[in-house]
């Protein structure tokens, strides 16, 4: 690679993940940090990147010193396109509301254009013209849609219709803004819709202009509406009212913009939105799912998307119809950018699949995700759908590359091309001597990854999943291959380098890691994989003395899984279910919803008609076993007690082992299925697991006795105790269940006599305050609600002993919220009490995974307290000194650090800086927990 190459890709990699915020804040790169990097000397690096400068490639920043940084990363940040001319600018800043220049004219009408227009759009259409040409300026409209539906997109048309139709003159600015980037923080919210005078509030080091004096004369797409609070819909419809505005900080300027605007929500705006907003957007304009839309419309937007994979390729495809057929029937599909997903994956497959072939790439159903390739395999419409698909397509149709004007330009978050990675990637992996079967399957698993990561959670700028990781990872992950070998007493191929490096790179780069799995999934996994489990644990202590961080426990679960998946690569075996239920239908539709919820698993129902004879139910039963069998045994799940008698003769009749579960429900089978899929318990495990869930809950559950149920708040005296006592089981109330549940407030003095008159009219689930009535219903003392056991108590009575409920209720702090709320309103004067419990409440969610403790109701209290006051006194220049002398031992220095490092984001958002004294008082509050 020439050297100027390696510089523009080392630029590029240092900015491709960054949002619009970070690149405003950091502005690019100096020759001298690039040249530190790649070990070049400044001279040679500076010369390269003033000739990418001249080549287009390469922006420069004139600040001192002088940074630069990749055009095509300022265009994908600011989802514009530059003229040639602007190649060197004072700062970042500057380019907001700059014009799109790819096209001065359009010739064509850009919403005629549109797949669905004389179709779905028609309406949409119209109505767009109709708002557009509205003397005098046109009105302002609302977009209601689905997420992926095309809301944005169809934003980008108005405006280039504005510009085809003279209303706007070509170059107008189009400025996009979403509305959630903003949502906790109504200051910086204002800020960046118009701007802010120097000296507002920390950080604001100069004058800035917001997006409404960008966008005059033009447009301002306002995305996902219903998430800008309503102090920011206000500000919105005064300034649609009058025209007018001023910058944060300005008391004596009047300043004026003529601005279009069209919002988007997926919401329904009469819930989330304020009456008095919605009267200034007279158009709402629906823009149809991809359900809704005709299959003539999803055949051309599949043929459209493919052409775009056929111009990244620079090759023709040559696509069958089976295909065209699982793309546009995926069960599954709800949305045009999910259609864009499945396309890429399936175009990503086809192109592994023929990388000898340089003309064309063939696709055919081998290239399907296994997924989508059974639903296509399993349905037994595809004949009938094949042929009403064949009015559009032939068997195989050859689709070129799509040669694209700024009228049939998509919005295309993956710009860069996935297919030269691949080429890359099948490169190392032959000189390395993997087997092609082997190479497949560690790409198609990046693949995977990236293109689902990419479209499910807008990730657009995550460019480089698929570059191999850093040395240091992989010397790492030899040592720890050595030493799983060691203590499993096995021996491990290449692939546990390739797939342990893979991950463990992916948890150094993203920090604080998302937990999808409950408690009760992390016991079950700890307890049934022991010895990978201790493995995981010497790996969890490598990585944390060699990288100096905190390697929190659900990683230790995950590092598990990965050891055993590794181990049992090759065997496929998984539990089978056969759910089994008198009647015609009943267990199909079970089967049906678990399979559409969770995915293809070896499952089969049996509907078994009262009329069925007990010799045919057996024989039916055994066929079935049989079919579901992959060698791990099978569980069945079942409605009466008749059919578990069955097991041992049917476990003679077909050799495999079986265990029986009774009085099937719905939620059984989901348990059943999600473990089979995403746990790889043995059968033993599954059936202890579901029987532990769902059996003893049925013995468990009290007979109702027909009452109306309550709660009883005891209170000795003081309405105010006893007022925000009903709020908080109120609350709570509310969360756990649908039902009704009075709550009854009684004094302690006349407690014994109201008690009785109570139990005779209620069934009282539980009684909470400060004195326990004695009553077989469990009492909670408020010292113990507060800590926070005593919430889950009350939610595991209302839901009649469910003990998952509790679980993902207590995730969301009432107690913690409700107290924090009552006393931050009395006193807090500058910030939003409820916005910054949300964010203080997120932060510390954050501090307890690095900390790796759970913190109690009362720290959390606490916590919350003193860093809201310390937020507060920031802004009101009064921060507390710490004087204690007070001597600094290894948990204190180990909390502060951690209080500082995960503070700091915060920190950045609120545009507030705690003093190292408050964080110190925050610091030993944490300290006590260690």
């Amino acid at each position: 690679m020439k050297r100027i190459e390696k510089i523009y890709q080392q630029l590029f990699y240092n900015f491709n993940e960054m949002s619009l915020d970070q690149l405003l804040k950091v502005q690019g790169n100096t020759a001298q940090e690039i040249a530190d990097q790649l070990e070049m000397e400044r001279s040679n690096v500076s010369f390269e990147l003033n000739n990418l400068v001249r080549s287009k490639k390469v922006m420069k920043i004139k600040m001192f010193p002088v940074r630069y940084i990749p055009l095509e990363i300022v265009e994908s940040a600011f989802n514009q396109k530059w003229n040639n001319e602007l190649m060197e600018v004072n700062e970042l800043q500057e380019l907001i509301g700059q014009q799109k220049r790819v096209s001065q004219t359009i010739s064509t009408n850009p919403l005629e254009l549109m797949i669905g227009a004389k179709g779905s759009l028609k309406k949409a259409v119209s109505q767009a013209k109709a708002a557009v040409f509205y003397p005098p300026h046109g009105l302002h409209m609302l977009l209601l849609g689905p997420t992926g539906s095309g809301k944005s997109l169809f934003a980008n048309r108005i405006y280039q219709f504005s510009i085809y139709s003279k209303i706007l003159k070509p170059g107008t600015p189009f400025i996009t803004f979403n509305c959630a980037d903003y949502y906790n923080n109504p200051q910086l919210l204002l800020s960046q819709l118009f701007g802010h005078k120097k000296g507002t509030f920390t950080g604001a080091n100069d004058d800035k202009a917001g997006l409404v004096e960008h966008a005059n004369e033009g447009i301002l797409f306002m995305d996902e509406i219903h998430r800008l609070p309503p102090e920011g819909q206000e500000m919105l419809f005064y300034f649609i009212d009058s025209g007018m505005y001023n910058r944060l900080g300005e008391t004596e300027h009047k300043r004026t913009a003529k601005v279009l605007f069209i919002c988007a929500t997926t919401e329904n705006p009469s819930s989330v939105l304020l009456k008095t907003f919605l009267r200034r957007i007279p158009m709402t304009i629906h823009i149809p799912s991809l359900e809704e839309r005709s299959l003539k419309e999803k055949v051309q937007l599949t043929t459209f998307l493919l052409g775009k994979e056929a111009e990244r390729l620079q090759k023709n495809l040559n696509v069958h119809i089976d295909v065209y057929n699982a793309l546009i029937h995926s069960a599954k599909l709800g949305n045009v950018g999910q259609l864009k997903s499945n396309v890429q994956l399936v175009c990503a497959h086809g192109f592994l699949n023929n990388l000898d072939r340089e003309d064309v790439v063939e696709l055919t159903v081998r290239d399907l995700p296994d997924e989508m390739k059974q639903e296509w395999i399993s349905s037994s419409k595809n004949i009938e759908r094949s042929k009403m698909i064949s009015e559009y397509v032939n068997i195989t149709t050859i689709i070129s590359p799509i040669i694209e004007d700024e009228t049939t330009k998509i919005d295309d978050e993956l710009s860069f091309n996935l297919y030269n990675l691949i080429e890359e990637k099948v490169e190392i992996l032959n000189k390395e001597g993997l087997t092609k079967k082997e190479i497949n399957q560690y790409i198609l698993t990046d693949i995977h990854l990236h293109v689902r990561s990419f479209f499910n959670q807008k990730a657009y700028h995550n460019y480089h999943l698929l570059k191999f990781v850093e040395d240091d990872v992989i010397q790492l992950t030899k040592q720890l291959k050595e030493v799983a070998e060691q203590e499993l007493n096995c021996k491990f191929d290449r692939r546990f380098i390739y797939f342990l490096s893979m991950h463990i790179d992916a948890f150094l780069k993203r920090g604080k890691h998302i937990d999808v799995l409950n408690t009760q999934e992390t016991d079950e996994i700890r307890n049934t994989h022991v010895k990978e489990y201790q493995v995981a644990m010497i790996f969890k202590d490598q990585i944390q003395q060699d990288f100096k961080l905190i390697v929190p426990e659900v990683e230790v679960i995950y590092f598990t899984m990965l050891i055993h998946s590794i181990k049992s690569l090759e065997e496929t075996k998984r539990v089978g279910i056969v759910v089994a239920t008198h009647g015609n239908s009943m267990a199909n539709s079970m089967v049906e919803v678990a399979t559409e919820l969770l995915g293809h698993t070896p499952i089969v129902a049996v509907d078994m008609p009262l009329t069925v004879s007990p010799s045919e139910i057996i024989e039916c039963l055994t066929t079935k076993i049989k079919q579901v069998d992959e060698g791990e045994g099978v569980l069945m799940l079942v409605d009466m007690g008749s059919l578990a008698m069955l097991e041992s003769k049917l476990q003679q009749k077909t050799g495999i082992n079986i265990k029986t579960i009774s009085h099937v429900t719905t939620s059984m089978v989901l348990d059943a299925v999600r473990k089979v899929n995403y746990l790889n318990l043995n059968l033993h495990a599954i059936y202890d697991s579901v029987k532990k869930d769902f059996v003893e809950l049925l013995v468990r559950q009290p007979i109702s006795s027909g009452k109306k149920k309550a709660l009883v708040s005891i209170c000795t005296t003081g309405s105010g105790t006893a007022k925000k006592l009903k709020e908080i089981l109120t609350t709570i109330t509310q969360k756990a269940t649908d039902d009704s549940i009075k709550i009854i407030t009684v004094s302690s003095i006349k407690l014994a006599n109201r008690i009785k008159e109570i139990e005779k009219e209620y069934e009282i689930l539980a009684t909470v305050g400060t004195k326990n009535p004695k009553i077989s219903a469990p009492h909670i003392s408020l010292e113990v609600l507060i800590e926070g056991e005593g919430e889950k108590v009350i939610q595991q009575a209302i839901t009649t002993g469910d003990t998952s409920m509790p679980n993902g209720l207590n995730g969301q702090h009432i107690i913690v919220r409700e107290l924090c709320e009552d006393s931050l309103k009395k006193y807090l004067v500058f910030l939003n009490p409820y916005h910054i419990i949300e964010i203080l409440m997120e932060w510390l969610e954050v501090v307890q995974d690095e900390l790796e403790v759970m913190l109690n109701n009362s720290t959390m209290i606490k916590v919350i307290m003193h860093t809201a006051f310390a937020f507060e006194r920031v802004i009101k220049q009064n921060p507390i000194a710490f004087t204690e002398e007070e001597e600094i031992n290894d948990k204190l220095l180990k909390a502060y650090k951690i209080t500082e490092k995960t503070l700091k984001p915060y920190e950045e958002k609120l545009g507030l800086n705690i003093s190292g004294d408050e964080k110190r008082f925050i610091a030993t509050i944490f300290a006590e927990e260690l």
